[in-house]
């Protein structure tokens, strides 16, 4: 079993790991790290990583193989191509993986916009999957292969160059990085309004959290994309996450379930939020959330 992690970390590194430990497998890492491989670029990583998986081209693997990545845009991209290179199945986006009594591989992904559960068996001996972000988020921490390989460049991939970096700008993401946040506060629909949304944003100061939103709000335009919690936006796994107004479809559930303590306020006792929760507040959010902000700063000064 091979898993398939950037240089120095970075998300998603945590879940392939603990997906590899549920499949028992042997696992080896193959180290990708862009100063060996040159600029990205989805036909190199694949080839990249064919070469150091099934060294001999066109040939399947002698043995059955497992590949896990991290299901990043980059991975999304690369990851089919390495599969067919590979003449493996390919399974996207997979939040848990178990052997069955027979010794096949079981693969669950959601589908439908989350609305589903698919459970997928594989039929060929060789499988590529990316593993989703934050879906192992409740589980024992693995940790890091015993054996692991630095990806190399392949000779002859310069002859079949697909695309050519021009340049690399940093987007402007207003200083949002809820990805890595150690806190979170996220803005639900219950807030009320674009007018009430500084109830979410005071708290998230006061604790030195990053400020979430719920899809609603987003779709609202009552906070830019980018806060946006979910999965449709960003999948987080943070220490604390405080739900303020947040009702808790499966879309957003699906996105920050895996965080280690998650409380949620809600006036709403049947909202599904409260199903994840390790600590819940029946009660209206505008009482009890300037309430937490004022005792927090009041301690800070104190």
């Amino acid at each position: 079993m091979w898993l398939v992690e950037a240089a120095g970390g970075g998300p998603g590194t945590q879940e392939v790991r603990t997906c590899g430990q549920a499949l028992g497998g042997n696992c080896r890492g193959a180290l990708l790290e862009e100063e060996r491989l040159g600029p990205y670029a989805p036909g190199l990583y694949a080839e990249a990583l064919r070469a150091l998986i099934a060294p001999e081209d066109g040939e399947a693997p002698a043995v059955p193989i497992v590949v896990l990545l991290p299901h990043t845009y980059q991975s999304a991209e690369y990851a089919p191509r390495l599969a067919v290179r590979l003449g493996a199945a390919y399974i996207a986006s997979v939040s848990g993986a178990t052997i069955d009594d027979g010794g096949s591989l079981r693969f669950r992904r959601s589908i439908l916009q989350a609305k589903l559960q698919a459970e997928v068996r594989p039929k060929t001996r060789t499988v590529v999957a990316t593993v989703q972000i934050g879906a192992f988020g409740g589980a024992e921490s693995a940790g890091p292969p015993d054996h692991v390989v630095e990806v190399g460049r392949p000779a002859d991939i310069d002859e079949h160059r697909e695309r050519e970096t021009l340049g690399r700008e940093a987007a402007g993401a207003g200083g949002v990085d809820l990805a890595s946040a150690e806190r979170i506060v996220t803005a639900g629909r219950g807030v009320g309004g674009p007018d009430e949304v500084s109830v979410a944003a005071d708290l998230a100061a006061a604790l030195d959290a990053e400020l979430g939103a719920s899809r609603p709000v987003v779709d609202n335009g009552w906070l830019p994309r980018e806060h946006q919690v979910g999965s449709s936006g960003h999948i987080v796994t943070p220490n604390l996450y405080v739900a303020l107004g947040v009702s808790g479809s499966i879309q957003h559930l699906m996105g920050m379930s895996g965080s280690r303590i998650i409380v949620a306020i809600n006036k709403d006792p049947e909202a599904p939020i409260f199903s994840v929760a390790h600590y819940g507040i029946v009660a209206d959010l505008h009482e009890v959330a300037p309430a937490l902000t004022r005792l927090l700063e009041a301690r800070r000064s104190g």
